[in-house]
Protein backbone atom coordinates (compact mmCIF):
# COMPACT_ATOMS: atom_id res chain seq x y z
CA UNK A 1 0.00 0.00 0.00
CA UNK A 2 2.88 2.56 1.01
CA UNK A 3 4.53 1.84 -2.11
CA UNK A 4 1.33 2.72 -4.36
CA UNK A 5 0.86 5.79 -2.10
CA UNK A 6 4.32 6.52 -3.11
CA UNK A 7 3.68 5.99 -6.96
CA UNK A 8 0.38 7.88 -6.87
CA UNK A 9 1.62 11.28 -5.72
CA UNK A 10 5.07 10.89 -7.35
CA UNK A 11 3.27 10.93 -10.26
CA UNK A 12 -0.04 12.58 -9.92
CA UNK A 13 0.69 15.35 -7.45
CA UNK A 14 -0.29 18.90 -9.05
CA UNK A 15 -0.03 21.96 -7.30
CA UNK A 16 -1.52 24.99 -7.77
CA UNK A 17 0.71 28.17 -7.44
CA UNK A 18 -1.07 30.73 -4.77
CA UNK A 19 -1.44 33.18 -7.39
CA UNK A 20 -2.77 31.05 -9.94
CA UNK A 21 -6.68 30.35 -10.48
CA UNK A 22 -7.61 26.54 -9.81
CA UNK A 23 -7.75 24.07 -12.42
CA UNK A 24 -11.45 22.41 -13.37
CA UNK A 25 -12.14 19.21 -11.58
CA UNK A 26 -11.94 17.48 -14.96
CA UNK A 27 -8.99 18.21 -16.17
CA UNK A 28 -5.78 16.37 -16.64
CA UNK A 29 -2.96 16.45 -13.50
CA UNK A 30 0.09 18.90 -14.84
CA UNK A 31 3.90 18.82 -13.97
CA UNK A 32 3.09 22.38 -15.26
CA UNK A 33 0.61 24.09 -13.68
CA UNK A 34 -0.74 27.14 -16.00
CA UNK A 35 -0.23 30.45 -13.41
CA UNK A 36 -2.83 33.14 -13.59
CA UNK A 37 -1.01 36.46 -12.99
CA UNK A 38 -2.54 38.69 -10.50
CA UNK A 39 -3.21 42.33 -11.05
CA UNK A 40 -2.14 44.97 -8.09
CA UNK A 41 -4.70 45.20 -5.04
CA UNK A 42 -7.15 47.62 -5.16
CA UNK A 43 -5.20 49.67 -2.16
CA UNK A 44 -2.67 50.22 -4.87
CA UNK A 45 -5.13 51.68 -7.15
CA UNK A 46 -4.02 55.52 -6.93
CA UNK A 47 -0.66 54.80 -7.89
CA UNK A 48 -1.55 52.35 -10.42
CA UNK A 49 -2.86 55.12 -11.84
CA UNK A 50 -0.63 57.64 -11.98
CA UNK A 51 2.48 54.48 -13.08
CA UNK A 52 2.04 55.83 -16.98
CA UNK A 53 2.84 59.16 -16.26
CA UNK A 54 5.84 57.50 -14.55
CA UNK A 55 6.95 55.31 -16.61
CA UNK A 56 10.35 57.29 -18.38
CA UNK A 57 11.56 57.38 -15.06
CA UNK A 58 10.90 53.62 -13.95
CA UNK A 59 13.83 51.44 -13.81
CA UNK A 60 14.72 48.01 -15.82
CA UNK A 61 15.72 45.21 -14.35
CA UNK A 62 19.12 43.94 -16.30
CA UNK A 63 19.37 40.37 -15.34
CA UNK A 64 15.59 39.22 -15.50
CA UNK A 65 15.95 35.68 -14.13
CA UNK A 66 19.83 35.33 -14.04
CA UNK A 67 22.30 34.61 -11.74
CA UNK A 68 24.72 36.76 -11.13
CA UNK A 69 28.27 35.27 -10.63
CA UNK A 70 29.34 34.88 -6.67
CA UNK A 71 31.51 37.56 -6.99
CA UNK A 72 31.98 39.80 -4.30
CA UNK A 73 32.72 42.85 -6.17
CA UNK A 74 29.47 42.80 -7.70
CA UNK A 75 28.07 43.73 -4.39
CA UNK A 76 28.44 47.60 -5.35
CA UNK A 77 26.90 47.23 -8.68
CA UNK A 78 23.68 48.77 -9.48
CA UNK A 79 20.93 46.28 -10.65
CA UNK A 80 18.83 49.05 -12.46
CA UNK A 81 18.91 51.42 -15.25
CA UNK A 82 16.76 54.03 -16.08
CA UNK A 83 15.10 53.67 -19.82
CA UNK A 84 14.98 56.38 -22.14
CA UNK A 85 11.32 56.62 -23.44
CA UNK A 86 12.25 54.50 -26.75
CA UNK A 87 13.42 51.66 -24.31
CA UNK A 88 9.55 52.24 -22.44
CA UNK A 89 6.47 50.47 -23.05
CA UNK A 90 4.11 52.55 -21.40
CA UNK A 91 1.20 50.79 -22.71
CA UNK A 92 1.17 48.87 -19.45
CA UNK A 93 2.31 49.13 -16.46
CA UNK A 94 0.09 47.28 -13.95
CA UNK A 95 1.10 44.08 -12.65
CA UNK A 96 0.92 41.85 -9.78
CA UNK A 97 1.96 41.43 -6.44
CA UNK A 98 3.44 38.84 -3.63
CA UNK A 99 5.40 38.49 -1.14
CA UNK A 100 9.02 38.74 0.43
CA UNK A 101 11.01 39.36 3.73
CA UNK A 102 14.68 40.03 4.00
CA UNK A 103 17.75 37.84 4.99
CA UNK A 104 20.41 39.89 4.56
CA UNK A 105 21.42 43.21 5.82
CA UNK A 106 23.07 44.37 2.46
CA UNK A 107 19.48 44.45 1.39
CA UNK A 108 19.18 40.71 0.03
CA UNK A 109 15.27 39.34 -0.05
CA UNK A 110 13.61 36.24 -0.83
CA UNK A 111 10.23 35.53 -2.83
CA UNK A 112 9.00 32.96 -4.55
CA UNK A 113 10.44 32.76 -8.14
CA UNK A 114 6.79 32.68 -9.65
CA UNK A 115 6.28 36.36 -8.04
CA UNK A 116 8.47 37.99 -9.94
CA UNK A 117 8.69 35.65 -13.52
CA UNK A 118 8.91 38.00 -16.43
CA UNK A 119 8.45 41.15 -14.24
CA UNK A 120 10.40 44.17 -15.89
CA UNK A 121 9.98 46.91 -12.96
CA UNK A 122 9.75 45.68 -9.33
CA UNK A 123 9.69 47.35 -5.88
CA UNK A 124 9.16 46.38 -2.13
CA UNK A 125 7.31 48.61 0.16
CA UNK A 126 5.92 47.98 3.97
CA UNK A 127 4.99 49.98 7.28
CA UNK A 128 8.22 50.02 7.43
CA UNK A 129 9.84 50.60 4.41
CA UNK A 130 9.20 53.06 1.38
CA UNK A 131 8.74 52.04 -1.71
CA UNK A 132 11.99 50.83 -2.51
CA UNK A 133 13.13 49.49 -6.06
CA UNK A 134 14.44 46.20 -6.46
CA UNK A 135 16.30 43.91 -8.82
CA UNK A 136 16.77 40.25 -9.86
CA UNK A 137 19.41 38.32 -8.83
CA UNK A 138 19.07 34.96 -9.27
CA UNK A 139 16.23 32.15 -9.51
CA UNK A 140 15.61 28.49 -8.86
CA UNK A 141 12.26 28.03 -11.09
CA UNK A 142 12.06 24.54 -10.17
CA UNK A 143 11.65 24.86 -6.36
CA UNK A 144 10.34 28.51 -6.75
CA UNK A 145 12.42 30.47 -5.28
CA UNK A 146 14.50 33.63 -5.97
CA UNK A 147 16.42 36.10 -5.02
CA UNK A 148 16.12 39.86 -5.55
CA UNK A 149 18.05 43.16 -3.50
CA UNK A 150 17.64 46.47 -2.72
CA UNK A 151 19.35 49.46 -4.95
CA UNK A 152 20.28 51.62 -2.18
CA UNK A 153 17.62 50.60 0.72
CA UNK A 154 18.39 49.49 4.49
CA UNK A 155 16.36 46.69 5.28
CA UNK A 156 14.10 47.70 8.14
CA UNK A 157 14.76 43.84 9.97
CA UNK A 158 16.45 40.63 8.80
CA UNK A 159 15.35 36.94 9.72
CA UNK A 160 17.56 33.84 9.21
CA UNK A 161 16.85 30.97 7.36
CA UNK A 162 17.36 28.01 9.66
CA UNK A 163 20.31 24.99 9.43
CA UNK A 164 17.78 22.94 11.52
CA UNK A 165 14.92 20.77 10.55
CA UNK A 166 11.11 22.34 11.36
CA UNK A 167 9.93 21.69 14.89
CA UNK A 168 6.60 20.12 13.69
CA UNK A 169 4.62 22.57 15.78
CA UNK A 170 2.51 25.39 15.02
CA UNK A 171 4.69 27.40 11.65
CA UNK A 172 4.14 31.34 11.66
CA UNK A 173 2.81 32.80 7.88
CA UNK A 174 2.84 36.47 6.86
CA UNK A 175 1.48 37.37 3.23
CA UNK A 176 -0.40 39.94 1.33
CA UNK A 177 -3.69 38.93 0.05
CA UNK A 178 -6.24 41.65 -1.20
CA UNK A 179 -7.44 42.22 2.41
CA UNK A 180 -3.95 42.69 3.83
CA UNK A 181 -3.75 46.47 1.84
CA UNK A 182 -0.51 47.95 0.82
CA UNK A 183 1.70 48.00 3.59
CA UNK A 184 0.82 46.06 7.06
CA UNK A 185 1.09 42.12 5.88
CA UNK A 186 -1.86 39.53 6.93
CA UNK A 187 -0.50 36.58 9.75
CA UNK A 188 -1.99 33.07 9.71
CA UNK A 189 -0.59 29.91 11.62
CA UNK A 190 -0.26 26.53 10.17
CA UNK A 191 0.14 23.21 10.96
CA UNK A 192 3.15 21.02 9.39
CA UNK A 193 1.45 17.86 7.87
CA UNK A 194 5.19 16.18 6.58
CA UNK A 195 4.79 13.14 9.18
CA UNK A 196 1.18 12.09 7.57
CA UNK A 197 3.35 10.62 4.32
CA UNK A 198 4.79 7.26 4.81
CA UNK A 199 8.40 6.96 5.57
CA UNK A 200 9.14 5.68 1.67
CA UNK A 201 8.17 8.69 -0.45
CA UNK A 202 11.70 9.79 -0.03
CA UNK A 203 12.06 14.05 -0.46
CA UNK A 204 8.53 14.30 -1.35
CA UNK A 205 7.93 14.21 3.06
CA UNK A 206 11.12 15.68 3.96
CA UNK A 207 10.23 19.01 5.35
CA UNK A 208 14.04 19.98 4.87
CA UNK A 209 12.87 19.58 1.37
CA UNK A 210 9.20 20.03 0.92
CA UNK A 211 6.65 21.70 3.35
CA UNK A 212 3.08 20.54 4.02
CA UNK A 213 0.79 22.19 6.00
CA UNK A 214 -2.53 22.83 7.17
CA UNK A 215 -3.34 26.42 6.55
CA UNK A 216 -6.63 27.43 5.04
CA UNK A 217 -5.80 31.22 4.87
CA UNK A 218 -3.11 31.03 2.75
CA UNK A 219 -4.18 32.26 -0.70
CA UNK A 220 -3.32 34.55 -3.50
CA UNK A 221 -0.92 36.95 -2.38
CA UNK A 222 1.03 34.90 0.37
CA UNK A 223 3.25 33.73 -2.17
CA UNK A 224 6.69 34.45 -1.01
CA UNK A 225 6.07 35.09 2.27
CA UNK A 226 8.20 33.07 5.01
CA UNK A 227 7.38 30.49 6.93
CA UNK A 228 9.01 30.59 10.26
CA UNK A 229 9.11 28.26 13.05
CA UNK A 230 8.79 30.33 16.03
CA UNK A 231 10.76 27.87 18.25
CA UNK A 232 13.56 27.89 15.72
CA UNK A 233 13.23 31.18 15.47
CA UNK A 234 13.61 31.11 11.91
CA UNK A 235 12.40 30.85 8.64
CA UNK A 236 11.69 27.21 7.48
CA UNK A 237 10.28 27.37 3.97
CA UNK A 238 9.10 29.90 1.40
CA UNK A 239 5.18 29.93 0.25
CA UNK A 240 4.50 28.31 -2.73
CA UNK A 241 1.21 27.60 -3.49
CA UNK A 242 -2.18 25.79 -2.57
CA UNK A 243 -2.17 21.87 -3.17
CA UNK A 244 -5.13 20.17 -4.84
CA UNK A 245 -6.50 17.68 -1.78
CA UNK A 246 -7.67 15.25 -4.59
CA UNK A 247 -4.33 13.81 -4.71
CA UNK A 248 -4.15 13.74 -0.75
CA UNK A 249 -6.66 11.21 0.11
CA UNK A 250 -4.66 8.11 -0.18
CA UNK A 251 -2.67 9.45 3.02
CA UNK A 252 -3.93 8.24 5.90
CA UNK A 253 -5.58 11.57 8.02
CA UNK A 254 -3.98 14.14 5.54
CA UNK A 255 -6.52 17.02 5.25
CA UNK A 256 -7.97 17.11 1.53
CA UNK A 257 -8.52 21.43 1.84
CA UNK A 258 -6.41 23.66 3.07
CA UNK A 259 -2.95 22.53 2.62
CA UNK A 260 -0.40 24.74 1.53
CA UNK A 261 3.02 23.96 0.51
CA UNK A 262 6.57 25.59 -0.59
CA UNK A 263 10.72 24.44 -0.71
CA UNK A 264 12.29 23.90 2.14
CA UNK A 265 15.49 24.94 3.88
CA UNK A 266 17.69 22.72 1.94
CA UNK A 267 16.69 24.52 -1.31
CA UNK A 268 17.05 27.91 -0.02
CA UNK A 269 20.14 27.32 1.73
CA UNK A 270 21.73 26.12 -1.89
CA UNK A 271 20.61 28.89 -4.08
CA UNK A 272 21.85 31.95 -1.41
CA UNK A 273 24.93 29.85 -0.82
CA UNK A 274 25.80 29.88 -5.10
CA UNK A 275 24.41 32.80 -6.24
CA UNK A 276 24.65 35.31 -2.96
CA UNK A 277 27.86 34.00 -0.68
CA UNK A 278 28.68 37.57 -0.47
CA UNK A 279 25.56 38.80 1.06
CA UNK A 280 25.37 39.66 4.71
CA UNK A 281 22.99 36.97 5.68
CA UNK A 282 21.74 36.74 8.65
CA UNK A 283 23.36 34.31 11.91
CA UNK A 284 20.89 35.25 14.30
CA UNK A 285 17.88 33.38 15.24
CA UNK A 286 15.30 35.43 17.42
CA UNK A 287 12.76 32.40 18.75
CA UNK A 288 9.40 33.54 20.43
CA UNK A 289 7.61 36.58 20.17
CA UNK A 290 10.23 38.64 19.28
CA UNK A 291 11.17 36.60 16.21
CA UNK A 292 7.27 36.89 15.15
CA UNK A 293 8.02 40.48 15.47
CA UNK A 294 11.44 40.51 13.65
CA UNK A 295 9.62 38.97 10.82
CA UNK A 296 6.78 41.69 10.51
CA UNK A 297 9.49 44.15 10.20
CA UNK A 298 11.38 42.05 7.37
CA UNK A 299 8.04 40.94 5.45
CA UNK A 300 7.51 43.48 2.69
CA UNK A 301 4.92 43.58 -0.27
CA UNK A 302 6.62 43.00 -4.00
CA UNK A 303 5.40 44.87 -7.00
CA UNK A 304 5.68 43.61 -10.17
CA UNK A 305 5.16 45.27 -13.58
CA UNK A 306 5.57 43.67 -16.96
Amino acid sequence: MNRLISAVLTVGLTVTLSMSAAAPVSSLPSPNPFVTLLQLHPVDAIYAQSAKAMAMTLPTIIHPGGAIAPDHRQIQMTGVVTPTPQQEDQSDVIGKAGTGFFVGDDGTLLTAAHVVKECRRMQVISKYLTRTWVSLIATDEEHDIAILKTADARPPAVVRVATASPTGAKLFILGYPESAGLTVPAETWGIMENDKFPANVGALGNPREVLWMSAPEVTHGYSGGPIFDPKLGAVVGIVKGEVEGGYLRLVRDMPTTGIAIGPGINHIEELVRHQVPYAAVSLVSSPGEAGEDTLRRATVHVLCWH
